[in-house]
This record gives C-alpha cells, structure tokens and sequence, in this order.
C-alpha cells in the first residue's frame, strides 16, 4: 500500500504555509501501526522538501512534532517484518480537534 499519494501529498502541501496552528488545519491522513502501538496524524508537509511531515504522533504518550516521510515509508514492524498502513477510512478532522480527542484517550 502506498502511504502518501499525489493527493494526500498535494493536501499535505497545501496546509503547509498555516504554520504550526493545529486550529487552522486538518489531519489529512492516518498512518498506523497495525500490529501494535503507533499512529501518526498528518498534517503538513514543506514543499520544498517533501521528507519533512508535521504530525501528531500518538506512540506511548501524544505529542506534536515531525517525522521524516522516509523512516515511515520505510519502518517495518517486528516479528513479521511487515510495513505500517494507512487508514483509508479516515475521515479529516480538524488537527486541535484531533489533538485534544487523543489527549482525551479518545480513538480517531
């Protein structure tokens, strides 16, 4: 399965001259771990270099921050060696909204 495609890459960009506002941008894409913990809620990415990705990251505890595309394209889980996946029923959420539901405990 392919992680980031044209679209999700074109959204990602887009959202990308909002800054760090979580109140200004969606989550366009949820990238998980299938087999254990790990979830990545993206939001942007720079246009200028499209390895740079701006998340919420909900691993042992959620915290913002950002991920290089690559570690992630390229992560495979253990015992089995198998890539993570991307939610392809997620619905968008706006990202303080996302943020605040996951500090909740809630499930996106």
């Amino acid at each position: 399965m392919k992680l980031f495609t044209k679209d999700i890459i074109e959204q990602l960009t887009a959202q990308y001259a909002k800054g760090g506002s979580l109140k200004a941008q969606n989550v366009i894409c949820k990238i998980f771990n299938p087999y254990g913990a790990g979830t990545w809620y993206c939001i942007n990415m720079d246009p200028e270099d499209e390895d740079y990705i701006w998340c919420i990251a909900s691993l042992f505890e959620v915290e913002v921050g950002s991920v290089l595309r690559s570690e992630i394209e390229r992560m495979k889980v253990p015992p089995f060696n198998l890539p993570l996946e991307r939610d392809l029923h997620f619905k968008q959420i706006n990202a303080e909204q996302a943020y605040q539901r996951l500090l909740a405990g809630e499930q996106l």
